[in-house]
């Protein structure tokens, strides 16, 4: 088979996961780590990553297949009190969410076992942070990009308009989104992670850790990741999948 025929081949199985939320092709790159180490640059293989957040439909469609992930069978180990709190019922999203939105309140685990349902993955810390460097589409000013990053940070509702140069949506917004291992950076002096959170980073010394000080954007996502845990379930967390080339 020709190489463009196979590529060709494969974006229409990955498109088919949903009629609404197709694959992009993300091209083999480079990323500046956020937290000094030692590499000044992350190499990262290209891979195929959700071009928007999963939906409340998408999601709602894996729980009716899988009814050992609703609201009311959902085991405890993996999921808090909050799970899927913006749900009237299974079969139902309340008035305040709709169907498109992208979904909430979902632990790793549950963004974990979807992706495996649809034959994916959650991206990587290092894949994620590389979509995320990307700037908008057809720019090339980086510090007004950090301003209105910033601005959507601090937005009360969940609607972003921001698609970057890769062709991805919202990778900067209200909603964020778990990542296969964000609890890497909780680290501790016997993990081989080369990339670890040094002592004090979210205290006084922090500038002193991360590669940008100016990047107030990251400080707050990074110390977001840090006190997660994998049952948890957040109003404004949601996710993403991946699937590697």
């Amino acid at each position: 088979m020709h190489a463009s025929t196979f590529l060709v081949a494969i974006f229409i199985t990955l498109q088919a996961f949903s009629q609404e939320n197709t694959m992009v092709l993300v091209p083999d790159g480079t990323y500046k780590p956020f937290i000094k180490g030692d590499s000044k640059q992350i190499s990262v293989a290209s891979f195929f990553i959700d071009e928007k957040q999963v939906s409340n439909a998408d999601f709602r469609k894996f729980v009716k297949e899988n009814p050992q992930w609703s609201k009311e069978n959902a085991r405890k180990l993996f999921v808090d009190s909050d799970y899927l709190s913006q749900w009237e019922s299974d079969s139902t999203v309340s008035k305040k969410s709709a169907s498109g939105a992208p979904v909430v309140n979902v632990s790793w685990f549950a963004a974990k076992a979807y992706c495996e349902w649809t034959d994916r993955r959650l991206p990587t810390l290092d894949e994620w942070e590389y979509v995320a460097a990307s700037l908008p589409y057809n720019s090339t000013d980086t510090n007004s990009i950090k301003k209105l990053i910033a601005d959507w940070y601090s937005r009360n509702d969940t609607k972003s308009n921001y698609k970057n140069a890769m062709g991805v949506w919202n990778m900067h917004g209200k909603v964020w989104e778990w990542v296969y291992d964000f609890d890497r950076i909780q680290s501790n002096s016997d993990s081989r992670n080369k990339e670890e959170v040094p002592a004090g980073f979210f205290c006084g010394s922090a500038s002193l850790n991360a590669s940008d000080a100016s990047d107030y954007t990251s400080f707050v996502r990074y110390a977001f990741r840090s006190s997660l845990k994998g049952n948890y379930t957040v109003r404004n967390l949601g996710f993403r999948c991946a699937k590697s080339k």
